[in-house]
């Protein structure tokens, strides 16, 4: 019988729980339209009630902007949420709004994070699958990567914070900011809406 002390996983907190699984809903979202079942889920969510004394701007939008999302879960269709989510991401010829960050920050050839991106990707193993065409920089992409160093990983708050002040946070706000006000959003300006407050949120978490 081995005599090698048993070694056991740390327990993921509630706040990083909820944290990992807001980024696997938004990438979830951003990826592909929402079903009749991931609508339905988000029209029976429960409220996100905010901490007694949180007085930060981000901290005060999330609760609303989930509130809004939850309810406009709730009136969708999803046929045409699926048909909003190709007109506005994916497009027949240009879509209207490139889900890329890297459209959104990138000032020449020279200074493509997009480079950086598959480096820092292909130093920690990761990769996207085969079956995926999309480049690295695809929020949905970033969203995933977020969720597995909080969850899979579990990598320290230092980590996190490096990944996501280089290559989420600059080019998913401005991101957001074009969904809003994009001519056909109409069910993803409520997604947009909650995922700039909590990209706010999360900006604030790490500069603490």
């Amino acid at each position: 019988m081995s005599t090698a002390p048993l070694e056991f996983a740390p327990t993921l907190s509630p706040e990083d729980a909820a944290r990992a699984n807001f980024y696997a809903l938004l990438g979830r979202l951003f990826y592909a339209p929402p079903d009749t079942e991931l609508l339905a889920a988000l029209a029976g969510a429960d409220e996100i009630v905010a901490e007694e004394g949180a007085g930060s701007e981000a901290g005060a939008a999330l609760p609303l902007a989930w509130r809004d999302l939850t309810l406009a879960a709730a009136a969708a269709d999803p046929e045409a949420v699926a048909d909003e989510h190709t007109v506005l991401f994916v497009g027949t010829g240009k879509s209207e709004i490139s889900p890329y960050t890297s459209a959104y920050t990138i000032k020449s050839a020279v200074d493509n994070p997009l480079v950086e991106l598959r480096d820092y990707l292909a130093a920690r193993s990761l990769a996207r699958l085969g079956s995926v065409n999309e480049p690295e920089d695809h929020v949905a992409g970033l969203c995933e990567v977020m969720r597995h160093l909080i969850a899979a990983q579990q990598a320290p708050a230092e980590e996190q914070k490096a990944f996501f002040s280089r290559y989420v946070w600059p080019g998913a706000v401005p991101l957001c900011d074009a969904v809003v006000h994009a001519q056909h959003a109409e069910f993803y300006k409520y997604v947009a809406r909650f995922a700039k407050s909590f990209f706010l949120l999360e900006r604030e978490a790490f500069e603490m």
